[in-house]
């Protein structure tokens, strides 16, 4: 299998990327509090035909913890230039909830490069106060009681109902959390919070773009989901009945099945 036998992790300066399969490049960038992991079932599914290249969020997975001041276009200039010392030009991307502010800041960087877009669970609008006021909050709890203090208040917000119950996703989940240091949870914190607004831009992106959301998520919602929909030109929406946040790990057959017919239609044979 592509996914066991060529899969690759690099570091050069920057974050580590996880390198597997081979054809048209396919970016995942991965949801806070997860890590590259997130996609291995995607991986799994779609690697026999597309390059998945996977970023490590800094202090995460196989990043280094976090040098200096990060925002969420200084880490989209970080995966371009890993990008770059692989030779890879262009790329399909698909941004899962902070992923997909991640996918905003490439396409602010460097749109020419981006061939398709998958934005699943997430929003183009930045942080309300009441937001960056929650981050704060989370922000003090893990000064004062390590990542452990949200690795379940987030498996449980993240989660449907069902799959908060079945240990074979939830636990994954946890572990996953478990992998961030410290300081990359209080960087990306401050990340998601200073973002800026995207909205403007979705009215511009002319290239084909899916946004996928679970009918179950707590944290965007159905007018959101809809409505970014609505403004991308080139957009079609997918909703998953019963799963929340986390589309690809509550239903990843159904949800590699969808991704894989829409890079399908747009990149395999295209120019």
């Amino acid at each position: 299998m592509a996914f066991a036998a060529s899969a690759t992790v690099r570091r050069v300066s920057g974050p580590a990327i996880h390198d597997s399969g081979e054809g048209p490049a396919l970016l995942l960038l991965h949801a806070y509090p997860l890590d590259a992991s997130q996609w291995d079932g995607q991986v799994a599914g779609l690697s026999d035909r597309y390059r998945c290249l996977r970023p490590d969020f800094w202090g995460c997975g196989s990043s280094p913890a976090p040098n200096g001041e990060v925002t969420i276009d200084s880490y989209a200039r970080d995966v371009l230039a890993e990008l770059d010392s692989r030779d890879v030009r262009d790329f399909a991307v698909c941004g899962s909830s902070m992923g997909g502010y991640a996918a905003f800041a490439l396409l602010r960087a460097a749109g020419e490069r981006v061939r398709t877009l998958v934005l699943v669970g997430t929003r183009a609008s930045a942080d309300s106060e009441g937001a960056r006021a929650a981050r704060a909050t989370v922000a003090d709890q893990v000064r004062a009681g390590g990542v452990e203090a949200i690795v379940e208040p987030m498996t449980q917000s993240l989660l449907c109902a069902r799959c908060r119950d079945e240990v074979h996703i939830a636990d994954p989940v946890r572990g996953r959390i478990r992998r961030w240091t410290v300081g990359g949870v209080l960087t990306v914190l401050q990340t998601l919070a200073g973002r800026p607004d995207s909205t403007d831009m979705l009215g511009k992106i002319d290239v084909p773009t899916l946004v996928v959301w679970g009918t179950d998520d707590a944290i965007v919602s159905a007018e959101e989901s809809r409505a970014m929909a609505s403004a991308i030109p080139r957009a079609e929406l997918a909703e998953f009945a019963g799963a929340a946040h986390l589309v690809n790990l509550e239903q990843p057959q159904a949800f590699s099945r969808r991704v894989g017919e829409f890079l399908d239609a747009h990149l395999v044979g295209a120019p």
